[in-house]
């Protein structure tokens, strides 16, 4: 997925947001939201509204909540609640800052709802693509090119966005300057592919689809938890090495990243499981190749198209024993003309497709016949 940055510069704070919610309605949540592995947000339900609670939705973000409240009729009389954070649902037409939130729509069958989006030439869901070529659907920008005048045309009933840093809260601001009302979703930051995918109740919830979207999740659990038992039955653990350099430094993903937990439940042994962090931090080339040059399997190794492509960037990965025995495979199968990335759309709803895809290149004996839908070999 080609991110879009939303890394506007400011200090305001919108209205929804808070430190400790002090201007929210008083609420009991009476049932059990069956939340299993998310951590980022919570669901609330009573007889008249759904409170949709997010936490520390950003990087380094701390002691952060935005409250959101969903009902099928106006706002309740009796109910403190800000308007900007209140929505009817089914919500009807959305715009999407990132393509990973097409995944999760399109997962629910409600593609058609989507009006507009940032970064159109990334979009890989088919029926998008033709709407995008007839002009249906509007590329709203990003960053400091938001088009808010087209915002304010296309009238959405929620933009669904997500911060990498607390900037977008300036964002947050100036949608609901121009009387946009927005939603944060922060599933990048989860720790476990489960965890991420489950993210699609929280989304499901806006469409008045809690039913659908907790069925269609509890499949899919169990199919990736099927083979994550399969995995765990080899005593085999190939090393793994991950991704390329970039300006001279290797982006290295922490032991608790989402990655690290797939390699561990695809029966892998990843180079780099003992860093006590969660996203990618910057690594000397130096440092990388101490451990890399004796890793068994190499995965998701940037654009490259070819093991020429990797040595282009530098000659000593030639070394390296999983290029000597040709084992890198690349996540990027279902790439458009554009860099869009279809691993990083509907890969986020298919979870267990991608463990299969892994599967098969750590244990091939395992899945014999298997095609990869995300994952290719490097010639």
């Amino acid at each position: 997925m080609k991110i879009n940055f939303i890394l506007l510069i400011s200090l305001i704070l919108s209205s929804g947001c808070s430190r400790k919610s002090p201007s929210s309605p008083e609420y009991t949540a009476d049932k059990e939201s069956g939340i299993k592995y998310a951590r980022g947000f919570e669901i609330m339900e009573d007889k008249e509204l759904i409170t949709l609670r997010v936490k520390n939705p950003w990087q380094q973000a701390e002691n952060i909540t935005y409250n959101y409240w969903l009902g099928k009729a106006e706002i309740p009389s009796d109910k403190s609640i800000p308007s900007n954070r209140y929505f009817k649902v089914p919500v009807q037409k959305v715009v999407c800052f990132s393509t990973t939130f097409i995944g999760f729509i399109d997962f629910l069958d409600r593609e058609q709802s989507i009006i507009g989006i940032s970064g159109k030439q990334y979009v890989t869901c088919p029926c998008l693509v033709d709407k995008i070529k007839r002009g249906e659907i509007s590329d709203i920008g990003y960053d400091e090119k938001i088009n808010y005048e087209r915002l304010i045309e296309l009238q959405p009933d929620v933009v669904f966005l997500y911060g990498i840093t607390g900037a977008v809260s300036s964002t947050i601001a100036k949608l609901d300057e121009i009387g946009i009302k927005s939603v944060v979703i922060a599933e990048y930051l989860e720790e476990t592919p489960l965890a991420k995918m489950e993210w699609v109740k929280y989304i499901a919830s806006f469409y008045d689809l809690a039913e659908e979207a907790y069925s269609r999740f509890d499949s899919v659990e169990a199919n990736y938890n099927r083979f994550v038992d399969l995995a765990s039955l080899q005593k085999d653990k190939p090393s793994i090495l991950l991704g390329l350099p970039w300006s001279g430094t290797w982006y290295i993903s922490g032991g608790k990243s989402y990655t690290a937990r797939l390699l561990h439940d695809a029966g892998g042994n990843y180079l780099w499981k003992g860093l006590p962090y969660r996203d990618s931090q910057p690594v000397s080339l130096e440092k990388v190749f101490e451990k890399a040059c004796q890793a068994d399997f190499w995965l998701n190794a940037g654009e490259a198209e070819t093991k020429a492509d990797i040595l282009n960037i530098d000659e000593r990965f030639s070394r390296v024993k999983a290029f000597r025995n040709n084992a890198i495979y690349n996540n990027n199968n279902q790439v458009n003309t554009s860099g869009g990335n279809a691993y990083f759309e509907k890969g986020v709803v298919e979870p267990d497709i991608i463990l299969m895809d892994v599967l098969s290149i750590l244990h091939p004996q395992l899945l014999p016949s298997y095609q990869m839908k995300y994952y290719k070999k490097l010639e």
